[in-house]
């Protein structure tokens, strides 16, 4: 049975993985697909090295099938479809207490601080997953977990009908983001340098603007009489992203803060004092996310085909790394299956 194991250091390495047994309140799955995250990406990369116990399996947003259960476990028998939250809190701190688990104060990721889901079968608690129901194939079931992200990123905007939103990035997070905001009934704008990635928004029906070739804030302007976006989602973590984003809001508009910032930022604070502007944040999803964004997928409402891209097996993850980390590439989100040899 194969897993993708990260050394540290940027080393990935496809080889035998552990067969573990579940525990009393455990659950292994087969793993049937697993998306190549941002997040895995700044692992290749070595910037969460910090966080982990290398060596690990990594990979969080997978779909699978019910293989074995624990003696104690009551909700899920062998073959449930389900995917996997991978929120693991410690249930005793302030935030865990006021109902945050998702930002829980000692969190741990499932897939960073704990083994991941790039591998044959994986076992995990009985708590972490969710059951998927048959009019959501496996493979758009590994989507759940991302775009329940931007499900609460969408909470966090309190995204209205007939908004008017404005994405900045065109990435997996950003794409989906525009979409979730869409099925909010807002018209959306995306905004983004990679014509690639413009394309394949005009293809999921969302409007578009290449900042380096057009004026994004007077785009904006014209598209809204002057009054400016509702919400902007800030998802490209970068420095003319977050400079955008200031200026794009109405008075009392809303900015949230989407991407992991990997280094400190300049934000013109003057142009969110003047205005009374809204910064907010969001990290995560809750379980409710999860249950929103398979509702998305059942009701078609989010068109999986046009954002997974490639699909390649496991022993072939790093060129579906190469292929994510390509900036210039057409690539939206790369499906590892882990279920063959």
């Amino acid at each position: 049975m194969k897993a993708a194991v990260y050394k540290g250091n940027g080393v990935l390495s496809v080889e035998e993985g552990s067969d573990r047994m579940p525990g009393e309140k455990e659950v292994q799955i087969k793993v049937s697909y697993c998306g190549i995250c941002g997040s895995d990406i700044h692992i290749l990369q070595g910037s969460e090295d910090h966080r982990m116990h290398l060596p690990s399996v990594i990979g969080h947003e997978c779909s699978g099938t019910v293989w074995r259960v624990g003696s104690r476990v009551e909700g899920f028998q062998p073959g449930d479809r389900v995917v996997v939250w991978p929120v693991k809190s410690c249930k005793e701190c302030f935030a865990c207490k006021e109902g945050y688990e998702h930002v829980c104060q000692n969190l741990k990721v499932r897939g960073i601080e704990t083994e991941g889901a790039f591998q044959y079968a994986w076992t995990v608690d009985e708590e972490a997953l969710v059951k998927l129901p048959d009019s959501v194939s496996m493979l758009h079931g590994a989507l759940v977990e991302p775009l329940a992200i931007c499900c609460h990123v969408v909470k966090r905007g309190n995204v209205q009908k007939d908004d008017f939103v404005v994405v900045i990035g065109g990435g997996p997070i950003g794409l989906m983001t525009a979409l979730v905001a869409k099925a909010a009934g807002a018209e959306v704008l995306v905004s983004e340098v990679n014509e690639k990635r413009l394309q394949k928004a005009e293809e999921l029906g969302i409007k578009t603007v290449n900042p380096v070739k057009g004026d994004l804030l007077e785009t904006v302007k014209q598209m809204t009489n002057g009054k400016g976006a509702d919400v902007v989602f800030e998802t490209s973590g970068s420095q003319p992203g977050v400079d955008s984003m200031v200026w794009l809001p109405k008075v009392h508009g809303t900015v949230v803060l989407v991407a992991i910032y990997g280094k400190p930022m300049t934000v013109d604070l003057k142009q969110l004092y003047y205005y009374e502007k809204n910064v907010v944040t969001a990290r995560m999803q809750e379980r409710s996310d999860m249950e929103k964004a398979i509702g998305l997928l059942a009701q078609k409402q989010v068109d999986a085909d046009k954002i997974i891209t490639s699909v390649m097996p496991l022993t072939e993850i790093q060129q579906g790394f190469d292929k994510c980390m390509d900036r210039n590439g057409s690539e939206v989100k790369v499906m590892i299956q882990c279920d063959v040899e």
